[in-house]
């Protein structure tokens, strides 16, 4: 009699019904390149990770609290696959890490986040890559509108619309953290971004704006688009920082040229105007070749060179930087395989 009553209570809760749980994904990318560099008398020979795309470890999940809402999470690090190094050493490298609520209103969430700035890369035709030269440029020169690390904001409170006929709003803050007595907007970072993506045409707008407390606070804007041809793709953007009188300008266009159906040729130039003096402008030009192996594997080549001006001294993805005027030459093979 109690076997049966075991069997009964058994079958009970397989029955029951099931609560709502998170469904958690794992994924990530592994990205690796051969690469050569030169800038003046330095000269590399290197096997680097992310040279099409960061390597990343992450976890995302979501959960459905009924009524069109949903809460969502996603923990993503950084990873140095070339060298003997992990996550969890030397620190985790966040790259994001936030939790959050999507619904009807769209998207909200706290944490670590991208910053609009990050989505320059859709306005690139060499898509934000190491050698692209706005990623060159902006992330040299101190910009946070830029696909690269100053991007992302800490302790920050981030709002996303939902796409609204091919237009998204995107606006986020993060706190500076410091005390009243001090100065608390001190490192306070506000950026709003708007883009409108449908059909073949793609163009947006970007603003940030950081607190540098007692000093002069930093001033960034991008209007950025792009126009799919069929045959060839135009891309490119304008942006500006400006900090006190200094007023910082990058400006880059490029093609997008398919090669078949699983392969396309990028080309793309770039001009540093720098507010000091015509002598700390730089010009730079990148081409790579990129190829679907399948789905979820690229391979690809790419070469920039980065010209200097007497008083510049911007180095290209592959060679360390050398006296200021030097010329900068990077090239680099590689595969990247998503998960």
């Amino acid at each position: 009699m109690q076997k049966k009553l075991i069997a009964l209570a058994v079958a009970g809760l397989v029955s029951a019904p099931v609560m709502a749980q998170s469904n958690v994904t794992v994924y990530g990318i592994v990205d690796a390149y051969v690469g050569y560099g030169k800038q003046g008398d330095n000269k590399k020979l290197v096997v680097n990770g992310g040279g099409l795309s960061g390597s990343r470890l992450g976890f995302k999940g979501t959960e459905d609290l009924g009524n069109g809402l949903k809460a969502v999470f996603t923990l993503e690090y950084s990873l140095n696959n070339d060298v003997n190094e992990g996550v969890g050493t030397g620190g985790l490298r966040a790259r994001q890490q936030f939790v959050g609520l999507q619904g009807g209103f769209g998207f909200i969430g706290l944490g670590r986040q991208y910053s609009p700035g990050f989505g320059v890369y859709k306005y690139d035709s060499s898509m934000g890559t190491g050698w692209s030269p706005q990623s060159i440029f902006s992330s040299q020169s101190g910009s946070t509108i830029t696909p690269n690390s100053p991007a992302r904001v800490s302790n920050s409170i981030n709002w996303k619309s939902n796409n609204m006929g091919g237009l998204t709003v995107n606006a986020i803050y993060g706190l500076g953290e410091k005390n009243e007595v001090d100065e608390r907007r001190e490192g306070d970072f506000a950026a709003v971004g708007v883009d409108y993506d449908n059909g073949p045409l793609n163009v947006g707008v970007i603003i940030h704006h950081i607190n540098n407390g007692a000093a002069d606070n930093k001033k960034e804007w991008l209007l950025g688009g792009g126009y799919d041809f069929g045959a060839v793709k135009l891309l490119g953007s304008y942006q500006q920082k400006k900090i006190g009188g200094l007023n910082d300008k990058i400006i880059q266009i490029g093609v997008n040229v398919p090669v078949g159906t699983t392969s396309a040729v990028q080309a793309n130039i770039a001009k540093f105007d720098a507010d000091a003096g015509s002598d700390f402008d730089a010009n730079a030009f990148s081409v790579s070749y990129t190829h679907s192996l399948s789905k979820r594997t690229t391979a690809y080549a790419a070469y920039t060179l980065v010209d200097n001006k007497d008083g510049a001294n911007f180095s290209s993805f592959v060679a360390s930087k050398d006296a200021a005027g030097d010329k900068g030459h990077g090239l680099g093979v590689g595969i990247r395989h998503v998960f």
